[in-house]
């Protein structure tokens, strides 16, 4: 391959969609030790779990920079641009960064096979181990066993939670789900349970394997109607009054419990708290909350932020979601809030609109609209000025925010 722009080079590199024999580290630890040749940073976090990585990611990077701290971020997928997936202290890599990480990763392959994660994934390890990282943050893309960042041998790991998804790759049971994330847990080390339920996969893979710190055991939050807190119980530390905001309190406090075991620095944890907000999760623009759910457990902490924040409000839905993830689910989970859908195609073969929309049709009473683009749905929001929630997957966000840019440019 050889080209200097990086949509030819994201062209290629997505070319090769995994398949069941592409699975398995072996065939990319002589890659990586090639291009790896010093350790990526000081010290190194994987997150892993269903959803909340990105909030989790988002919280750790902001109190570590907070304490002074040089922060490699690596998250997928990206929302506008392949660039996000790579930063350091909030600075997306530049093109060229990463096409030359691609050559190099393309040169070193021989015929090893590289899907589009393993590209991505190696070109992080390269741009990160070229800088003096104090910390690296690496977001599991799917699963955990198998995925390249797994290659890293973590001092920290986090399972924010389990929920089905994803089962083609993983499983149809939470527990064989569960067994596939565990496999992050590295032995002698720490880790970080994000939720107060999960699978005896899990627990008993970190019983055996590190020493770990799980959600209602060890560290907790405790709920009112002026805010929340934390407190980490081995540590005697508690944080009281921090406000309610867009994204979790289990990822803030997962995040919390982490930045305390690796770090003596004292911060604001509840300023930055405050400040912290994260594309795509409930983000509010006008009159439209953005929202990356993409499967029954982020659906129902899009709910919970929609009731809070919106009460007794009836929303249009702009609304695309992909073959392979539980519709009928995710439909169900919310239709008490939508008073209109607008189903919109998608132009990548996963998303079947015709199939979706016959399927919105089964399980609700509400009017349905059947839209080319997301832009059109977008449009007819943004004018009529009547609340909408897009959600259902990270492309009809993604295609959302490029539609209101475009609209608002236009006043």
């Amino acid at each position: 391959m050889n080209s200097d722009l990086l949509s030819d080079w994201l062209t290629y590199i997505n070319s090769n969609r995994p398949n069941e024999g592409d699975f398995g580290l072996e065939r990319l630890q002589g890659i990586y030790l090639e291009i790896v040749k010093r350790p990526i940073a000081k010290k190194t976090v994987l997150i892993g779990g269903t959803n909340g990585k990105g909030t989790t990611a988002e919280y750790l990077k902001n109190f570590f920079i907070a304490s002074g701290k040089k922060v490699g971020v690596y998250t997928s997928p990206h929302l506008i641009e392949f660039n996000e997936r790579i930063k350091i202290n909030n600075i997306s890599s530049s093109d060229e960064e990463i096409i030359k990480s691609f050559e190099k990763i393309d040169k070193i392959k021989n015929k090893t096979r590289l899907t589009y994660f393993d590209f991505a994934t190696l070109a992080a390890f390269d741009i990160f181990s070229k800088e003096d990282l104090d910390i690296a943050i690496l977001e599991i893309g799917i699963g955990g066993k198998y995925d390249p960042v797994n290659l890293i041998d973590a001092d920290l790991s986090i399972i924010t939670n389990i929920e089905l998804d994803h089962e083609k790759w993983l499983g149809s049971s939470l527990e064989e789900i569960g067994l596939q994330k565990a496999a992050i847990l590295k032995p002698g080390k720490s880790a970080i349970l994000g939720s107060g339920i999960m699978p005896a996969s899990v627990t008993s893979q970190a019983k055996k394997t590190c020493t770990y710190y799980q959600l209602n055991n060890d560290f907790l939050i405790q709920e009112c109607d002026s805010g929340w807190s934390y407190n980490f119980l081995d540590k005697h530390f508690e944080i009281k009054g921090i406000p309610y905001g867009n994204l979790n309190r289990e990822s803030a406090a997962s995040a919390i419990t982490a930045f305390q075991l690796l770090s003596e620095e004292h911060i604001d944890f509840k300023s930055i708290i405050e400040r912290t907000n994260l594309k795509g999760r409930c983000d509010v623009i006008d009159n439209f909350i953005l929202d990356v759910s993409h499967n029954p457990a982020s659906v129902k902490n899009l709910i919970s932020f929609v009731v809070k924040n919106y009460k007794d409000t009836k929303f249009s839905a702009i609304f695309s979601s992909m073959n392979d993830k539980d519709n009928v689910s995710i439909i169900k989970e919310i239709s008490h809030l939508i008073d209109e859908w607008n189903i919109c195609s998608i132009s990548d073969d996963r998303f079947d609109t015709e199939s979706l929309t016959e399927l919105t049709e089964s399980l609700t009473q509400t009017k349905i609209n059947k839209l080319n683009t997301v832009y059109s749905a977008v449009e007819r929001g943004y004018h009529e000025g009547t609340p909408q929630i897009v959600f259902g997957s990270f492309i009809t966000v993604s295609e959302a925010y490029k539609a209101l840019e475009k609209l608002k440019s236009q006043l």
